[in-house]
């Protein structure tokens, strides 16, 4: 069984997703900034999840996370960059650069830190799957305008990644629709709002996060060893409306 790390893990997909690994009996190291989720992430997951407390803003962070996994040996079959942020939504003709800057910092910037810092650790033929969105991909809604940037160039950077570690590791971005998530939730302005939008989708709600789950574990594990480089769509048909 490998070890996967996973940030954003202790709500929404990263959570479901470190679940449905380790009842599949696959250690997980989750990432995250809110101690009390993390424990709630250890118990539920049959002791075969680790929280360990990162700011993905502080790459001070980030590096004493990566020293606490090399003294202590670990070896990662997988990493799911799942944390992101949608900053303070608004007209692309007057977003900040300070606006851009927080959506960044944290989308882009931290993931390809992570990732950096990730690789010395990764076994051959690991696995890296990055959160991008449809927003990043092929929808583009005008008050996100800074977010749909920062997941189009994560796309990119997946990509280039995939080229240049010629399938040592593999990378692959899934780009998912609306999904039912409290950061989805805030961004509609509450869960009611959200609800009532998504009764829109062709199927009348949003994803669960267990529905969106299976994906990333597949794209995780040598079940799907032959793509690399990918950008996959799972929005169960939004973008088509």
């Amino acid at each position: 069984m490998g070890t996967f790390l996973i940030t954003g893990a202790t709500s929404g997909i990263g959570r479901a997703v470190a679940l449905r690994l380790t009842e599949h009996g696959h250690p997980v190291i989750g990432i995250g900034r809110d101690e009390t989720r993390g424990a709630s992430l250890e118990s539920d997951s049959n002791g075969l999840a680790t929280f360990i407390r990162c700011d993905l803003h502080s790459n001070e962070d980030i590096d004493h996370l990566f020293v606490h996994l090399k003294e202590q040996g670990v070896t990662l079959h997988g990493l799911f960059n799942n944390a992101a942020t949608f900053g303070r939504p608004g007209t692309p003709e007057r977003l900040t650069h300070d606006a851009y800057t927080e959506v960044f910092d944290v989308n882009l910037y931290a993931l390809n830190t992570v990732t950096q810092r990730a690789i010395p650790l990764f076994d051959q033929g690991a696995s890296v799957v990055n959160n991008a969105a449809i927003v990043g991909h092929v929808k583009f809604p005008p008050m996100l305008a800074h977010y749909a940037a920062s997941k189009a160039a994560v796309v990119a950077l997946t990509k280039t990644f995939a080229h240049r570690m010629k399938g040592k590791v593999r990378f692959n971005a899934v780009c998912f629709g609306p999904v039912d998530t409290p950061l989805s939730h805030k961004l509609y302005g509450g869960e009611a709002k959200f609800k009532e939008a998504m009764s829109h989708h062709f199927r009348g709600h949003a994803a669960s996060p267990e529905e969106i789950a299976p994906v990333v574990e597949f794209l995780l594990t040598d079940a799907s060893s032959y793509i690399n480089g990918q950008a996959i769509t799972v929005d169960g048909g939004y973008t088509l409306s």
